[in-house]
Parts: C-alpha cells; structure tokens; sequence
C-alpha cells in the first residue's frame, strides 16, 4: 500500500511539473486584474488588436472571446471585460495558456504572477525564433476578383530566402464549391462570407500563384525584435482558424494582414481615408516606414513567376538551340538534339523538363497531361544519361517591387484649351504608372468631369478597363501570342459629341517589346454602344517607353461607324513623376491640349 500511495504521489508530481507553471501561488487572479486596471492595460491599443477590437469585437467565431458567455453578444463585447475574462480563464485553467499565447505573452510582460516560462510548455506552439515575411502577390486580370493583387504572410527560418516549406498564412473567404465569380463578388461586397487565415506550406501558395496563375511575388522580410516575432507569431497563432465578415473591397486579405503589422509596428495602414483598401496599399505603407527606418525591413526578395523565369530562360539561349527546343515541342521528336554536343543537351533536356512541369501546372485535360508525364519521363531519362554539369544559369533581373510606384487611387487636376478638368480613379493602374507592368493596363471606376463658365460637368464614367498585351517578340512554341482588351463604361460619343455615351468594347490584337522599357502593340476591337445601329470597329495602335521618373505615350486611334466619317484621334501623353504619389502628365492631341496635376492615395 505504502509503494502504491508513493508511487501515486510521484506520478501527480510529474504531472503538475509538465503542466504550465503559470502563476506563484501567492497571486490569485483578483490581484493580477487589480495590477492590470492600475495599468489601464485594457486602453492599451496592443491589447485591442490582440482581441481584434475596433469599434468591436470583430471575430465572429464563438471560441475566439473568453467574455463571450458574459457579454452574450459580440456588441456586447468591450475590451476591459475580455481583459478580465482573459486572465481569470489563463488563471484558472493553466492549459488555455496554448490556446491563447498571444494574451498570456503581452499580459506577461506587463503584470506579475504570470511568468513566461510558462509557454515553454506548450509543445504544439511554433519557434517563435523564426523570420517573418509579408508577400505581395501581382494581380490577375483573368479572374475579376484577383485583379488587385493579393497579401500573403510566411513565417520561416531566420537568415533564409523564401523556402516552400515555411508556414503560410492566406487571409480569404471561405466560399462553397462551384461557385461563380458574380456570385463571388455580390456575397463578398455585401459581407456575406465568412473569412479566416488559413495555415498551409508555402508551396501549395506557390503552386496556385507563381505557377497556376503566373503571378510575381515579392517576399518582404520584417527585421524584428525577438519580442515583436514572439507577440507576431503567437497572434497568428491565435487567430488561425478563426472566422471574421467579409468584405472584398476593405475587409480582406491586406487589412486583415495590416492590422498584424499594426501590432508590432507602428505603421499605420489599417487607417485609410476611403472605404476600399487595395492590398498593394499595405506596402506602399510599409515602403514610407521604411524611408524613415531603413532597418524595419531585412531584405526584399523578388520570386517571379514559373512563366517569367522560363522565358528569360529561352532568351538567353543561343538561337540554333531555341529552335531545336521548339522543334521538339512541335514533333516530340529527339533525334535532332541527340545529334548535338553534350553541354547543349544537357542545357535542352532541362529545359524541357521545366517547360513540361510549366504545360502540367493547371492542366485540367488528363490526356494531355499523362502525354506531358510520359514525355518529361523519357527526357529526365536522357538527361541522368549526361555528366553532371556546372554551368550556372544565368540569373532574371530583379523587377523592382510594385509598391515602390504610386498608391492606386488617384485624384487629377488639370487645365484644357478654356476649361479645367477634374478625374477620380478608384483603382488605377496604366500603363505609365511607375514601377508598374509595362504590358497590362487595369482601371476600375475612373471618373472624368470638365469645369467650364463655373459648372462641373461629367464627361465620362468608365466602370471598367483591362487591356493585356502578350509579346509576340516571343519566341517559344506554343505560347499565347495574342493580346486582348475590355472596357465598359459611358463617354462622349466619337461622332456626335453627345456625353454619357455608353459602351462596351472588347478587341484582341497583339504586342512586341523593342526593349524592357519600350513596347508597341495594335488592338482590333468591336465597340457596342446605344443602340444596334451603333456598332463601331475601332483600332489602336499604341508606342509605350517607361524609365523612371519619365513615362511616354503614343497612340493612334481610327472608329468607323456605318454611314459615318471616319473618326481619328492622335494622342501624345507624357509623364513626369514628381514624387513617390505626386505627378505631372501632359496631353497633346488634335482636339485637346491639356496638363494634369495627380495626386495618388
């Protein structure tokens, strides 16, 4: 009996020693709220955004807030009584403690009787000793809700580029299969979802980014404190799984990523003027912090996507080799590259093979794909056949990160002819703008009035306009030549002047690059408007140079109209940047000469 009553006491102590030792006995949870009401710590603005409570308690799943049984609403919720709630819970229920790191790591700091060895014990937490980065992810003009970008959070090991295998945080809507981009759209605006951050490994992220949608993504790595990593990380922690409203056009994956920089930093970006937020915006917030603290960023790594990196690829090839590559791709005959020297082999065969896993990425046709399997087979069987090689590939320039160009809101005042002009853009981003694609073009709700003998009149409306140029300088096999356009709005009409005209227009054409910094494409396009007696063909042939802070437009525009004259237009735009959200432009055209002040936010 005396072996069994001591090795039962030798068991309990093991057992109190593995749980986590929170508090000294000598404080109970009344003095530790006591201290912490002396401190105000429930007025602090940290302890707000650890719960997520702005104007309230912004996290709708029911487990998230320890005063919920009290507060018996979420409107109900206050900060002071979370705080309350908070320690008597982590009190007296050591356990939550795991479940709630980022409460008891801040409070820790701040009151006694809450050590922070007691986190120690938490096996299933992350290191907290790991780098953390904020990613830009470029926008997707194929799908509507992609088009303005996206925001990612990876946490992974110090001192390290970004590895597939950190944690990734991917702040979106939880939306129910097959369901349709309108569908989308409606429910997102009108706070129809729920939301949360989901935890993945990065190269799932990678996978549906750079290699699916063929997006660039530009990895900012914060150089933290080891506190600040701590109280990052563990929040992540906290909130993971968690379900929030949300809003497509401010509630989304960049102010969700904001408020976190919020908690460490103090970088406003969650406090923005208009009721949109844009992701590209957080990082234009960040780039400002970083002019007056250079060191909050580590380093900024450029990961362009699979696409970019296998044409850079191809253009530094010698000819005679791109053209047995596309011989290849158009037979899948070998023979002539087996014929070659062994260097060109080997330089060919992994080539195709990332050409081939490049094709398999979203292919959604199974023959196609086990074709694709079958023949990067054969070829990785060919190329284990040859020397190991020790030629370094030649390295893709970096493109500079596109937070580094304007916000993307923008607000132009201007002088033409006899009359002031005045525009609003919600969502700008054109050809000029700096640091931005050369070959793409993408303005939501874009707002032109003209002021004139004192009345402001609006002149056009544009809801939308995409225009996507491919580079048919382009030489691999196989590979989308054709550029294309889309614009939908109302405008003067070309041939009667009468405003408010509206429109629909979509056109395919096609692009060619002289040089990284000078592009010329020529766009066929049908433009619907009023009525059926008004279906114009209209054609664009367009020279783009941009080199920073100068941006050059050049543009010639034909429409035809049955039983009308033909209408032209020659248009002549010149940029000027004159700081990093600041420009001036210049217009010069048969019918208007004009220059613009421009202000972005």
């Amino acid at each position: 009996m005396l072996k069994f009553i001591s090795a039962s006491f030798c068991s309990f102590s093991v057992l109190l020693f593995c749980l986590p030792n929170t508090y000294a006995q000598d404080f109970s949870a009344l003095q530790i709220k006591q201290e912490a009401h002396e401190l105000h710590l429930a007025e602090q603005p940290v302890w707000q955004k650890i719960i997520l409570f702005r104007d309230h308690a912004e996290v709708t799943s029911k487990d998230f807030y320890l005063s919920d049984s009290k507060a018996i609403h979420l409107k109900q919720i206050t900060p002071q009584l979370e705080l309350d709630a908070s320690i008597d819970a982590l009190h007296d229920n050591p356990s939550l403690i795991c479940k709630y790191p980022a409460r008891y790591y801040w409070l820790s700091q701040h009151v006694s009787g809450m050590p922070t060895t007691a986190l120690k014990n938490c096996k299933n937490l992350p290191n907290v000793k790991q780098d953390v980065r904020m990613l830009l992810v470029s926008g997707y003009l194929k799908n509507p809700v992609s088009t303005f970008g996206h925001v990612l959070i990876t946490v992974g090991e110090e001192n390290e580029r970004q590895n597939l295998l950190d944690s990734a945080y991917n702040f979106g809507a939880i939306i129910p299969e097959n369901e349709n981009s309108l569908s989308y759209i409606a429910n997102g605006f009108s706070g129809n979802y729920d939301s949360r951050f989901a935890n993945s490994k990065f190269f799932k992220q990678d996978i549906v980014y750079a290699k699916n949608e063929q997006r660039d993504i530009w990895a900012y790595t914060l150089n933290l404190t080891p506190e600040q990593k701590a109280l990052f990380i563990y929040h992540l922690t906290e909130v993971e799984s968690h379900t929030f409203d949300y809003y497509f056009i401010k509630q989304n994956c960049a102010y969700r990523s904001g408020e976190l920089l919020e908690l460490i930093s103090d970088i406003k970006t969650t406090q923005h003027i208009t009721p949109w937020y844009a992701p590209e915006y957080i990082f234009d917030q960040i780039e400002e912090y970083r002019k007056v603290h250079p060191e909050f960023i580590k380093s900024v790594e450029y990961l362009p996507s699979d696409q970019n990196k296998l044409y850079f690829l191809f253009s530094k090839m010698p000819q005679a080799m791109q053209q047995e590559i596309n011989y290849y791709i158009e037979t899948k005959d070998l023979e002539r590259i087996e014929q070659l020297p062994e260097s060109d082999q080997e330089k060919i065969f992994e080539f195709l093979i990332a050409y081939l896993n490049y094709k398999n990425i979203g292919n959604d046709k199974p023959q196609s794909k086990a074709q694709n399997q079958a023949q990067k087979k054969v070829l990785i069987q060919k190329r284990i056949q040859l020397p190991i090689n020790d030629h370094e590939p030649e390295m893709m320039p970096i493109r500079p990160s596109s937070a580094l160009g304007e916000k993307p809101s923008r607000l132009g005042i201007g002088l033409s002819n006899d009359q002031a002009n005045l525009n609003f853009t919600v969502f700008n981003k054109d050809m000029l703008s700096s640091y931005s694609n050369i070959h793409s073009e993408f303005k939501m709700l874009d707002f032109s009035w003209q002021i004139k003998d004192q009345k402001l009149k609006l002149q056009s409306a544009d809801f939308i306009k995409i225009l996507k140029i491919e580079n048919l300088g382009q030489q691999l096999t196989g590979e989308r030549k054709m550029s294309w356009e889309l614009a939908m709005g109302a405008k003067p009409d070309a041939f009667t002047g009468q405003l408010h005209h509206p429109y629909l227009r979509a056109g395919l054409g096609a692009g060619y690059d002289f040089s990284p910094s000078l592009m010329g494409y020529s766009m066929l396009s049908a433009e619907l408007n009023d009525s059926a007696a008004k279906i114009d063909a209209v054609s664009e042939t367009g020279l783009v140079y941009q080199q920073e802070p100068f941006g050059l437009k050049l543009t010639q525009h034909f429409q035809r109209r049955k039983n009308e004259e033909l209408a032209s237009e020659t248009r002549f735009e010149l940029k000027y940047r004159l700081a990093k959200n600041v420009d001036l432009r210049m217009l010069l055209s048969q019918n208007n000469k004009s220059i613009t002040y421009q202000y972005f936010w």
